[in-house]
């Protein structure tokens, strides 16, 4: 699905979380935050296995945190043995649990957090359950080198790992049981995919799912997931030559799911991807020469879709998108959001 090969990056580099082959489960890449509410709350973490602490985006001010775990919309869900509890992220409260009758993985959320999806290895098989507060389904899969992706409805997104250390996303049916048996693929390339899966970013309403993918030679491509349809699209971004610049590209999607923003202070661009279109609009340059590359880059977007944060987890800085003016901050976050009125909050 892209158009430069790239190649896995080494295990030393792989951000917390990432499966076999550098594979991971939706929004747990590397350190995230997530909007919640109605963005009106925004979680935020500094890596995947770490608490998430929810903030009241109108006051700026910590009102809870939760366990480590898996986010989709407005539920959290962690595993602790054989027990997968589901927290309500918009109240903190525990909002149901469900025990396995055996050992398996925690592996993927569905969009709306409502179900959770575990893994099973046995023998030369993979048992993948889609597990509700209600109840569960078991698609049993020949081969051990699947993985999760992502769950919409009765669509079960899955990664087929293959023996080139490249991999595929098919699509399962739940209710059936059953795989496709192309994969999924961008109709002007091929269905295998090389690189790193690194970061994530899903639109409000969950349909739509953006990941990006780096190389160890330093190029990136965003891989957009339209969930509803079951069809995928590849974005190049621009750079090359610097794994570093790479992984200080983040993403912010506008609340209505027409605009994907990347941004990336190693190579110096932003760049505005039309979600439907699955095309790049708009370019430009944004200079932040000190940026601390290693630490990527953690990404907001006000409501009103007119100015981008983002921060390094050292660094602040705000870019104006009509006058491309970036404004850079002294003080140190770990997270960035904008208040329901456009008031930037610098999160630690």
């Amino acid at each position: 699905m892209k158009r430069l090969a790239l190649v896995l990056v080494l295990a030393a580099v792989l951000p917390p979380g990432a499966a076999r082959a550098g594979y991971c489960s939706p929004l747990n890449c590397a350190a995230s935050q997530f909007s919640l509410g109605g963005g009106e709350l925004l979680g935020f973490r500094t890596a995947a296995a770490k608490p998430l602490t929810v903030v009241d985006l109108r006051s700026g001010e910590a009102r809870w945190v939760l366990p480590a775990g898996l986010v989709g919309g407005n539920f959290l869900v962690h595993q602790q043995g054989l027990t997968l509890e589901w927290y309500d992220a918009t109240t903190g409260d525990r909002a149901g649990s469900v025990t396995l009758p055996r050992a398996a993985r925690l592996v993927g959320v569905s969009q709306d957090g409502q179900r959770a999806v575990v893994l099973r290895l046995v023998a030369k098989s993979t048992q993948l359950t889609v597990v509700s507060r209600k109840t569960t389904r078991t698609i049993a899969l020949a081969g051990r080198n699947w993985d999760f992706d992502a769950l919409r409805g009765d669509k079960l997104f899955l990664v087929k790992y293959l023996r080139s250390a490249a991999y595929q996303i098919r699509l399962a049916h739940v209710a059936r049981g059953t795989v496709d048996a192309r994969p999924l693929k961008d109709p002007h390339e091929s269905g295998t995919i090389w690189g790193q899966a690194f970061s994530r970013v899903a639109s409000a309403d969950g349909r739509y799912l953006f990941t990006l993918y780096i190389g160890s030679n330093g190029a990136a491509m965003v891989h957009a997931l339209d969930l509803a349809t079951a069809k995928a699209r590849c974005i190049d971004l621009p750079g090359t030559g610097d794994f570093g610049s790479a992984t200080s590209w983040g993403m912010a999607v506008s609340r209505d799911a027409r605009t994907l923003w990347a941004v990336s202070p190693g190579y110096q661009r932003a760049v505005a991807i039309d979600v439907r279109a699955k095309r790049v609009t708009q370019a430009f340059t944004v200079e932040l020469p000190y940026w601390n590359r290693g630490n990527g880059s953690r990404v907001a977007l006000s409501a009103d879709g007119t100015k981008l944060a983002l921060t390094d987890g050292e660094t602040v800085a705000e870019v104006t998108l009509r006058s491309q003016r970036v404004t850079r901050a002294s003080e140190r976050a770990t997270a960035v959001g904008y208040s329901p009125t456009g008031r930037l909050w610098k999160l630690v």
